[in-house]
């Protein structure tokens, strides 16, 4: 599990579907969730939690697209098997992970030290654990 340490910047609420925008260094994630936490509110510091299998990873940045997080990272390693590609990345926020299939590995050509994009829909970003409550 990809854990990020943030802060809550701020949540909108309609029809019992929460969007919540955090902060976390210079960057900022959006999540979608149908129930949050009583202790999440503005300024709280929380634990985020993307599964490996929900970590996307482009060669750059797009506008033309519905992931709103987006964060530079620097590829440090990668494990090839047969049929899945274990992509590890080091951004400002931390270390990520990404499971990925053989065939997007081998479509985007990716190599260690290059720079890369790891993405996530905001549906897929949960949070894990609320340190304190604003």
């Amino acid at each position: 599990m990809n854990k990020i340490e943030a802060t809550v910047k701020s949540i909108e609420e309609s029809d019992a579907v929460h969007v919540v925008t955090f902060s976390a260094k210079d960057e900022e994630f959006t999540m979608m969730a149908l129930e949050l936490p009583k202790k999440v509110k503005d300024g709280a510091r929380v634990i985020l939690g993307i599964k490996p299998s929900f970590v996307l990873i482009a060669k750059e940045k797009s506008k033309d697209i519905s992931l709103t997080n987006q964060i530079d990272a620097l590829i440090t390693s990668i494990d090839v098997g047969k049929l899945l590609v274990t992509i590890k990345l080091k951004s400002e926020v931390g270390i990520f992970e990404s499971l990925i299939t053989k065939k997007s590995y081998d479509m985007l050509s990716l190599k260690e030290r290059q720079k890369a994009v790891v993405m996530m829909k905001a549906s897929e970003i949960s949070i894990i654990e609320v340190r304190d409550g604003a």
